[in-house]
């Protein structure tokens, strides 16, 4: 599924997903009024979850709804998106102070606040809030959750795999938990193909380069008639890598009779080299 396609299926999922019980849906619209900048959002998706149209009207599921109708009005600018301010009493929202009522806080928090991003590589959710205030109760109430959140000033961000499923299916968002899940393993699977093809393509350059060098060691040594110099095994390197410009070290243990490890090879050259050197400096 395209990115784009799997972020809009996600918010689909937020804005239908049920709310089970009277306080659940008090700390989910506390969640999501106190991420607003002054109980204003312009994401129109936040506003449906409060108010409808949808399946779901959050704040007629609340305690506060029969005491403290929530009052909405629209504003738009210019070269803005159009904005929803609401008002309501600051104080009668609630604060959760166990784990489960933390999840539906975050969960109305991430309506007005929260993002799942897949950049060129890897993914990250986030949490974006508004105001320092803010910063500080969203910082206690995620301590609740046992995820490793990362911090910049109001933003709050997982990195992690298992911690963004966790945060999304306790969000009520499991199917999109498994559209994620899918995303990171393709990406996964693509890093590591990536990975491989790097490493061989780097360990075919290192082969040619050694190729070249020591092509270039066996030229000067026939050139100058320094053969007898060297052992037999040795010798016999020289003529191979001659007759074999492109061979790797294993290709070349395999001519000799009998065969050598690559590592019995790259040992006969190092001392070719050396023994090179100092016949060339006498």
């Amino acid at each position: 599924m395209d990115k784009n396609l799997r972020l809009a299926s996600l918010w689909d999922e937020w804005l239908a997903s049920p709310v089970k019980t009277q306080n659940q849906a008090d700390y989910e619209a506390s969640g999501l009024l106190l991420g607003m900048r002054n109980f204003t959002t312009n994401r129109l998706t936040a506003a449906r979850r409060l108010t409808g149209p949808g399946r779901v009207r959050l704040w007629s599921l609340t305690s506060y709804a029969k005491t403290f109708p929530l009052q909405l009005s629209m504003t738009t600018g210019r070269n803005r998106k159009p904005s929803v301010r609401f008002s309501c009493p600051p104080k009668i929202l609630k604060l959760p102070k166990t784990l489960r009522a933390s999840w539906s806080w975050l969960k109305g928090l991430w309506g007005s606040t929260g993002g799942l991003y897949f950049p060129k590589s890897g993914y990250y959710l986030t949490l974006i809030v508004s105001e320092p205030r803010t910063a500080e109760i969203t910082r206690s109430v995620l301590a609740l959750t046992g995820l490793a959140w990362n911090e910049h000033r109001t933003e709050f961000t997982l990195r992690n795999y298992d911690d963004v499923m966790t945060f999304l299916c306790n969000a009520g968002m499991p199917s999109g938990a498994l559209d994620f899940d899918e995303t990171a393993l393709i990406r996964a699977v693509r890093s590591r193909a990536n990975r491989e093809s790097n490493y061989d393509s780097a360990n075919i350059a290192r082969a040619m380069r050694t190729a070249r060098e020591q092509r270039k060691l066996a030229e000067e040594i026939t050139r100058s008639g320094l053969t007898e110099y060297f052992t037999p095994t040795q010798q016999k390197l020289i003529t191979l890598r001659l007759e074999y410009p492109d061979a790797t070290l294993e290709e070349l243990g395999k001519k000799l009779t009998p065969q050598i490890h690559k590592s019995a090879v790259k040992y006969h050259w190092d001392k070719i080299r050396a023994a090179l050197s100092q016949i060339t400096a006498n």
